[in-house]
């Protein structure tokens, strides 16, 4: 570690440092009695809201695990708590011995299962040499998936034992080629804004619904990610991001819960959840006003709000606004001031000169139509509907073989917010807002106007990549999943001249009805990856739907370090926060001043992977991220190097991802 102080930084300690003492100790000074009261609560509201009936934790002999452990036997009492002990080999003897005397003297049910086994089965099972450091992570994610089988076995909750120091320094996502989709369609890491508008799940009603992205983050990763592949998925994620899945995959309706992506590999099958509904706005019009203009009489309708839908569907696939200019004859040859003004003879008759022009004298005017492309031979049912619409609010109109047209300025230009031409085609914004069964009638509409299809068919073709994004959100916005595929432009020769026809898109959607989709772990492997990978944070559920190649699903952010939980009790509390209140409960002398240590290694330290000490590091993490304080100026109410600090902001940044909790008081 650099031990050096620039000399701004040692003027900065040297004329504040007395100042920033006090200031920093009432900073990071707590009421621990009403903090742990305050965390029991939230104990004891998540466990009752998912109707658990207790909690499950890892219990190291730390002074993490520790609190956590006392907070939930007050919380829930002992009889709804059970403690796992996973020591490997490298778990220090009185480790395993300050856990067991903890469980005693709670009361807790206990059980020790010894992990070295496990993780060497696993790793001489890949047939490949790995790191010690990955080999050291597989121990954090075997103690996870043994938590949740056990969990998952007495219907208990996983209590994550993770505090605020450790949160604010740690991990990865997704790889470049991923985007995001936002209301303006898929969008890059490149592309991707700060406030741009996503869509998220909530995980208990899977209600679909809008949110903004808080912040986007991107660091260089050099490792094996996880390529899920299935019908209608593809992604690359690292191997601790967090996939947003069903609880059983016998179950459509089972609860939505979160995994890492590579203890998905440890099933068969693995189904990742569909909306259930889109609520949209409230306070929406039921009926759109269309004013509009026929054989000189004004009128005004009021469409109900289903067959608006309909008619836009209609005209945003098949659609033709006409405008040019219409030439006309007069009814008589002269006008009527032309007509007196003429020369009479002694009879008062029209004498008939020579000059006088006798042709036919002609207007123009400027003709406006709407023709709707609905052949009659193929499709008759949805040219029915849309007679039955027109006849219904009294719009005139004319048939061919071919079209639907409706002349009138007014309805011209009600259409024209949809675009006006198959390449520049769109669903306005505000049509996608409605609820779920209103938009069943814009689909509705789209899928007739497709005449090359079966009503029966769930294929919709554009050339408007704009559309293509519309009509995928419309897809997901009713609870169906959408694939898109691509055709690309082709060069012909027919009767001689060349012929170029158009990119095109392909979107497949489901039927009606199926709640979710399915990851085959046959089709899932593990890739080697150098390049850069990144994660939004999307408050307040951390999910999104992503897009890949054309595939597109909801799926989370890399969830909290190596391990999954269902609540984090003290991930709002620094490590000295959380040894002041290990002090308040009561906890052992020893197990409060224990150095903090994962022990993934013989000797191993956490002091080893971070630049300080937790009593200095806290302090200078709360000021750069709680207090938004410079660098320079952390440093100096730290008391450590501003190689320090600035190691700890490259920390910060490399790992944020990892910040956006599932269900936290943070």
């Amino acid at each position: 570690m650099t031990t050096g102080v620039s000399s701004g930084t040692r003027e900065l300690i040297k004329t504040d440092s007395r100042r920033f003492r006090e200031r920093a100790s009432v900073s990071l000074k707590i009421q621990a009695g009403r903090e742990a009261d305050r965390i029991a609560a939230f104990i004891g509201r998540t466990v009752d809201e998912a109707r658990a009936g207790g909690v499950i934790l890892g219990l190291s002999g730390g002074i993490d695990s520790a609190v956590v452990g006392a907070l939930c036997v007050n919380a829930l009492g002992k009889d709804r708590v059970l403690v796992l002990l996973m020591p490997s080999r490298h778990t220090p003897r009185h480790d395993l011995e300050d856990a067991r005397q903890l469980a005693d003297a709670w009361g807790v049910k206990r059980e020790e299962i010894p992990i070295s086994a496990i993780v060497d089965d696993i790793a001489s099972s890949t047939r490949a040499e790995s790191s010690r450091l990955a080999k050291a992570n597989l121990q954090a994610r075997v103690r996870m998936m043994l938590l949740y089988y056990r969990a998952n076995s007495l219907g208990y909750l996983v209590a994550g034992t993770g505090d605020r120091s450790e949160e604010l320094l740690g991990y990865f996502c997704y790889d470049k080629k991923t985007r995001v989709v936002t209301v303006d369609g898929p969008k890059g890491v490149d592309d991707l804004r700060t406030g741009d508008i996503v869509y998220s799940l909530e995980p208990k009603s899977r209600e679909m619904f809008e949110t903004r992205v808080e912040s986007i983050h991107r660091f260089q990763y050099d490792g094996k990610m996880i390529h899920f592949r299935g019908r209608g998925i593809d992604t690359v994620v690292t191997p601790n991001h967090r996939m947003l899945v069903q609880a059983s995959s016998s179950a459509p309706n089972s609860p939505t819960m979160v995994r890492t992506a590579e203890s998905c590999l440890t099933y068969k099958k693995v189904l990742v959840p569909l909306p259930s509904r889109w609520v949209g706005r409230e306070n929406l019009p039921l009926e759109i006003e269309l004013c509009f203009k026929q054989r000189h009489i004004e009128r005004r309708a009021q469409l109900v709000i289903e067959d608006a839908m309909y008619l836009f569907g209609l005209y945003i696939g098949g659609g033709i606004p006409v405008k040019g200019r219409a030439v006309v004859s007069l009814e008589s040859r002269l006008a009527t001031g032309e007509h007196y003004s003429m020369p009479r003879d002694n009879s008062g008759g029209v004498v008939l000169l020579p000059a006088i022009d006798r042709e036919p004298r002609m207007k123009e005017y400027d003709m406006f139509e709407t023709d709707f492309a609905l052949p009659s031979y193929s499709k008759e049912g949805p040219r029915k509907r849309l007679l039955g619409i027109l006849t219904k609010y009294m719009i005139g109109y004319s048939l061919t073989k071919d079209f639907v047209r409706i002349p009138s300025k007014g309805i011209y230009e009600f259409f024209l917010q949809c675009g006006k031409g198959a390449h520049n085609k769109r669903i306005p914004l505000w049509l996608l807002d409605y609820p779920s069964p209103y938009l069943f009638w814009l689909l509705r509409g789209l899928k007739d106007s497709d005449a090359s299809h079966a009503e029966n068919q769930n294929v919709y073709r554009t050339s408007s990549e704009g559309l293509k994004d519309d009509f995928v959100q419309l897809c997901f916005k009713m609870g169906r999943k959408a694939t898109v595929g691509m055709r690309e432009p082709k060069t012909s020769v027919i009767k001689g001249k060349t012929v170029r026809t158009q990119k095109s898109y392909e979107i497949t959607f489901a039927k009606k009805g199926r709640a979710q989709m399915s990851i085959s772990n046959e089709f899932t492997s593990k890739v080697s990856y150098a390049g850069e990978v990144w994660c939004p944070s999307v408050p307040p559920y951390e999910n999104i739907l992503v897009e890949r190649n054309g595939r597109y699903m909801f799926s989370g952010n890399t969830k909290w370090g190596d391990g999954g939980v269902d609540f984090l009790p003290i991930a709002h509390l620094y490590k000295t926060q959380v040894r002041e209140l290990g002090s308040f409960l009561g906890l052992p002398k020893g197990v409060v001043d224990k150095p903090a240590s994962p022990q993934l290694w013989p000797g191993q330290k956490a002091t080893d992977e971070i630049p300080a000490e937790y009593d200095k590091l806290d302090v200078a993490l709360h000021h750069l991220y709680d207090l938004k304080a410079k660098p320079s100026e952390a440093a100096a109410r730290a008391r450590v190097p501003l190689e320090v600090v600035e190691r700890v902001v490259e920390m910060h940044e490399s790992t944020e991802h990892k910040r956006q909790l599932p269900s936290s008081l943070a």
